[in-house]
C-alpha cells in the first residue's frame, strides 16, 4: 500500500484528516474553477451558448468563457450579451457573476466543509439545475428516501443546507461524487468531467486549501495516476528538503 503525505491507495473510500472546520470559501474555490473552465468557446451544440435561449425567437449563438455562458451573463445583466462581450469577459467579472448566480443560491457560505461546498458549487456551475437535484439525491441517499423532495432548481434551502452540515463530510463528498459520476457516464462530456473530478480531489489531497480537512478518494484510471504523481512529487520535495536540512546541520557541526 502506497502512503505518502496522507495519500493511501488501497480501498475505494475517502480518507479524512480533520483540521479546523470553516465555512465554504468561494474565493479559494474560484481559483480552481477558473482553471477548469478555461477560455472562450462557441460550441453550437451547447444550448447555454445561446441568448435568448436556443429555439426562442431572436436566439443567437454567442458563447461561454470561464464557465459563464451567454444565458448566465444575460440573466445577471438582464440583457443578452454580444459575442465580443463574452470573449472579453474578465476573470474578475466572471467571478462576480459565478458567485451571484451559482454560489449564493446554493448558500455556499453556510456549508461548513470546504470540499463539500466546492463539490456542491461545482455541480450547479457545471450542470445547472441538475446540480441541486444531485445534492438532494445525496441527502436522501444518506438520510433515507423522502427526507427532502427531489427536484431541479438553482437553489438550496436553509433546511437542505442544515442537513448537509449534519452529515459526515467524507460520506457526503463520496456520495455526491458517485452520483455525479453516474450522471456523466456515457455522455459527451464524460471524460472531461472525470478529469475535472480528479483535479477537485487533488486540490484537497495536497493541502491546497490548508485550513480545511484533507479529502482523498481513489478512483480508476487517470485519477489514480494523477494522485500518485502528486503524492510522489510532493513527497520527493519533502525528502529533498529534509536531506538539505541534514546537510546544513552537519556543516554547522563541522564548523564548530
Amino acid at each position: 500500500m502506497l502512503c505518502m503525505i496522507g495519500v493511501c491507495q488501497k480501498k475505494k473510500n475517502v480518507i479524512v484528516k480533520k483540521k479546523k472546520r470553516t465555512m465554504g470559501n468561494f474565493s479559494q474555490i474560484w481559483t480552481g474553477t477558473k482553471g477548469f473552465e478555461g477560455g472562450y468557446q462557441q460550441l453550437a451544440n451547447d444550448s447555454a451558448n445561446y441568448c435568448p435561449a436556443k429555439g426562442k425567437p431572436g436566439s443567437k449563438l454567442i458563447g461561454t468563457k470561464f464557465g459563464i455562458s451567454a444565458i448566465a451573463y444575460g440573466d445577471y445583466f438582464k440583457r443578452c450579451p454580444t459575442a465580443e462581450e463574452i470573449k472579453n469577459l474578465s476573470p474578475e467579472l466572471a467571478q462576480k457573476i459565478a458567485k451571484a448566480k451559482f454560489w449564493d443560491p446554493v448558500q455556499g457560505d453556510k456549508i461548513k466543509s470546504q470540499p463539500v461546498a466546492h463539490l456542491v458549487f461545482d455541480s450547479v456551475y457545471g450542470s445547472g439545475s441538475y446540480g441541486p437535484l444531485h445534492t438532494r439525491q445525496t441527502i436522501n441517499k444518506l438520510m433515507g428516501a423522502g427526507t427532502v423532495q427531489e427536484y431541479k432548481s438553482f437553489k438550496l434551502s436553509d433546511d437542505e443546507v442544515s442537513k448537509i452540515n449534519s452529515l459526515p463530510d467524507n460520506k457526503f463528498f463520496n456520495a455526491l461524487m458517485e452520483i455525479r459520476k453516474n450522471f456523466f457516464k456515457g455522455l459527451t462530456y464524460e471524460k472531461g468531467y472525470f478529469n475535472r473530478m480528479a483535479k477537485i480531489i487533488a486540490l484537497y489531497s495536497t493541502g491546497f486549501f490548508s485550513d480545511t480537512e484533507e479529502i482523498v478518494k481513489e478512483h480508476k484510471g487517470g485519477v489514480i495516476i494523477g494522485l500518485t504523481v502528486i503524492a510522489l512529487g510532493v513527497g520527493a520535495f519533502f525528502l529533498i528538503r529534509h536531506w538539505r536540512k541534514k546537510v546544513v546541520i552537519a556543516a554547522l557541526h563541522v564548523k564548530k
